[in-house]
């Protein structure tokens, strides 16, 4: 499809339409500024949309445009527009890939339809985009982050289940961090929620900059021939579920410690702990309540590795 000018365009909704009415020219040509509030009104145009089908044929039509129009603006409504499509691994990946597009309104509008697809694996490419030199890019990649970790409580622990081996933080590697197996002093808790938390550690972790994971088993000598060789300060996490109490009100709450040593000497360095609460008692409530609980901990990490 393309408008008058022959400028192609994705087979939006009608508000979509609207959104290209509504141009101030400068000398033929709109101006930055009214290029962004494009973008920022069909933010908000999405958040009223009905959602598309996986299946539905605009799917691939959407994404040939975002990833291979020459015009920005095409692009980022077809970011915007995938934003609608339920399930689909597809829009998924091209979505991730306009992360890294070469103008900021795509990358913004990519953003924003990964917190709307509720995919949580796409959190760590998420986080990359806050050393972005645009201030709304950044933005949109926050708000995205604080939307995928709020809306499905478990689906943070099961993308981090997906992620055994965690690539090295940004930035020049410093540490050298082993994550032990997750312990609890609570006897309910069934081995794979602790399998679960280890690996949610070990996705947090990795993101912390200068952070290279150690792998799981490995002997002291390894270690040492590692961090000879690397030259990287080594640290140990070793972390428990301290308690869960199902309180009065219907709401439930978990607390956490994670003890941080050297390795492979296990001197103990510090005692991070968190807590969190949750409206609810089910699963799902206890699922969100250790992960806020372990991201409460793990906040106090970064000072402690540089210590």
């Amino acid at each position: 499809m393309s408008d008058r000018r022959g400028v192609e365009t994705p087979n939006a909704p009608r508000s979509m339409s609207a959104l290209e009415a509504m141009r101030v020219t400068r000398g033929g040509r709109a101006g930055p500024w009214v290029q962004w509030c494009r973008v920022l009104l069909a933010f908000a145009l999405c958040l009223h949309a009905g959602t598309v089908r996986a299946e539905d044929p605009r799917n691939a039509y959407l994404i040939k445009l975002l990833q291979g129009s020459s015009q920005f603006r095409v692009r980022a409504q077809a970011a915007i527009s995938l934003g609608a499509v339920e399930g689909s691994a597809n829009a998924t990946d091209a979505l991730t890939a306009a992360l890294s597009d070469a103008h900021p309104a795509v990358r913004a509008a990519a953003a924003n339809s990964l917190g709307r697809i509720g995919n949580s694996a796409s959190i760590a490419m998420l986080r990359k985009l806050s050393r972005d030199p645009e201030e709304p890019v950044r933005s949109a990649a926050q708000a995205a982050i604080a939307r995928l970790e709020t809306q499905a409580p478990s689906s943070v622990l099961a993308s981090a289940r997906l992620q055994p081996t965690p690539e090295p933080g940004p930035g020049p590697r410093l540490y050298y961090v082993s994550v032990a197996p997750t312990a609890s002093r609570v006897r309910e808790i069934e081995g794979k929620t602790l399998s679960d938390a280890r690996a949610f550690i070990k996705q947090r972790v990795q993101q912390i900059r200068g952070v290279v994971i150690a792998p799981d088993g490995e002997d002291s000598r390894a270690a040492d021939r590692v961090l000879k060789q690397s030259k990287l300060k080594g640290f140990a996490l070793d972390s428990a579920i301290v308690s869960v109490e199902k309180k009065g009100n219907g709401s439930t709450r978990v607390s956490v410690s994670v003890i941080v040593a050297t390795y492979p000497g296990r001197d103990m360095r510090a005692i991070m702990q968190g807590a969190a609460t949750v409206t609810g008692s089910g699963s799902d409530a206890y699922v969100q309540a250790l992960e806020g609980a372990l991201n409460g901990a793990l906040r106090q990490l970064p000072q402690a590795l540089e210590r």
